[in-house]
């Protein structure tokens, strides 16, 4: 009977323009893994992608293929870095909408137009669907007409659940305040069946799994992995690598005095609280799980994410200016040299095949 092998996960948190650190990691890897295994890309190396809002648009990148029968990825980690460097500003400063036209957000708290965003994302990915995929993949959004925490993923019943790539990231990346939230449109011939999920309204995924690692981990306990012969895999049969977006630089100003915060304060620091919080969590429940391993287990997990020493670019994961990308390239590669140290080359070489 042939043995089971190892499933291969790839997890991507969600950061807006800092997305381009995880992007710079990832291109090494590419780069690294393409020496051992010519012709290969990251879609070839991982049978299993996750990612919120930033992270679930490099998914969608790394996951395209040439065309609708294609093994081949249309782009390459390279590109998916160049798209960030290239397309950011435009996403972000460009489309920012006036302080007058917002009345100062006292009317409309919605800093950015989608419409350069969703034009992008309608030029990259045109008509292709999430079932069409490469690999299986997830991507969260929060789905506002249910008020519940919704994953898309690429290997659903497609009469019952199908949706344009383009739809799933404009849902995934609709942060509150920053793009209004995304309303869409379930294109399975039977969706008209459940109302709640023929037009949905979703905000950004990172409002409830801004690391999406566990998402991850408990979707690929429920999937059979055919060409790996590894069905439903435990931990012990999982090789995890989750990669941050250099998240925390925020500044609480005054929080001495956080008692006698005011709503609008509050209102102001909460996001940044709780997505920043739900990261770390779940860096430390996966470390946890993994813990529990024997020595001689297969399985294995690694976290990469910028040191605060390293976090020198700004911590508005919006700003797209040509300066911060700079610093977001800087540190993306001064991540890569932490992460080397760490072990990721070695990590690296345990995706392989035997």
């Amino acid at each position: 009977m042939e043995s089971k092998k190892k499933v291969r996960i790839l997890s991507l948190d969600g950061g807006g323009i800092r997305g381009i650190i995880p992007a710079t990691i990832i291109d090494y890897i590419e780069k690294y893994l393409e020496k051992k295994r010519p012709g290969t890309t990251i879609a070839d190396h991982f049978d299993f992608i996750s990612g919120t809002s930033t992270g679930g648009i490099l998914t969608a990148l790394y996951l395209t293929p040439q065309d609708d029968n294609s093994s081949k990825a249309k782009y390459s980690a390279a590109d998916a870095l160049a798209f960030y460097a290239k397309e950011g500003y435009t996403i972000f400063n460009a489309s920012k909408i006036s302080d007058l036209r917002r009345l100062w957000g006292l009317i409309n708290a919605t800093l950015f137009s989608p419409v350069n965003l969703e034009n992008i994302l309608k030029r990259t990915f045109g008509d292709l669907m999430i079932s069409q995929l490469m690999k299986p993949c997830l991507i969260t959004t929060y789905n506002m007409t249910t008020r519940s925490s919704y994953f898309f993923t690429s290997n659903e019943d497609t009469s019952k659940r199908e949706f344009y790539v383009r739809d799933v990231l404009r849902s995934t990346s609709a942060a509150p305040t920053y793009f209004p939230p995304a309303r869409i449109k379930n294109i399975a011939p039977k969706s008209q069946a459940n109302k709640a999920l023929a037009t949905m309204i979703n905000l950004d995924g990172g409002v409830i799994a801004n690391n999406p690692t566990m998402c991850a981990y408990a979707e690929a306990r429920n999937t059979h992995f055919k060409e790996r012969n590894n069905n439903e895999p435990s931990a012990s049969h999982m090789y995890i690598l989750s990669i941050g977006t250099g998240g925390g630089g925020f500044e609480l100003k005054n929080k001495e005095r956080s008692a006698k915060w005011n709503l609008l304060k509050w209102a102001k620091s909460i996001p940044d609280i709780m997505l920043d919080g739900s990261i770390d969590t779940v860096a430390f429940q996966m470390s946890e799980i993994y813990e529990t391993l024997l020595p001689n287990d297969p399985g294995a997990y690694m976290r990469i994410d910028t040191p605060k020493e390293h976090q020198n670019y700004s911590a508005n994961m919006s700003d797209a200016s040509p300066e911060n990308i700079k610093k977001l390239l800087t540190a993306g590669n001064k991540t890569l040299e932490v992460a080397k140290a760490k072990g990721l080359d070695n990590f690296l070489d345990g995706l392989l095949d035997e």
